[in-house]
């Protein structure tokens, strides 16, 4: 378990190793860490003023996600 806090919303976190960013934030503790939340927030409005789709873009990357 990691804590960290997210750089946007400035809220603290605790993470592990089931968090996507686990192993950039343990590598390197004053990597900056962006919580879900602020992740769609930021997707949403970037879909929204570009009306780009990811899925229109790379059609495999969902199977990333």
């Amino acid at each position: 378990m990691l804590n960290t806090i997210c750089m946007f919303c400035k809220k603290k976190f605790t993470i592990n190793h089931t968090d996507k960013q686990y192993n950039k934030i343990k590598k390197n503790p004053e990597s900056f860490y962006v919580c879900k939340n602020c992740n769609q927030s930021m997707q949403k409005e970037a879909q929204s003023n570009t009306g780009l789709n990811p899925d229109d873009i790379d059609k495999y990357d969902k199977f990333f996600r």
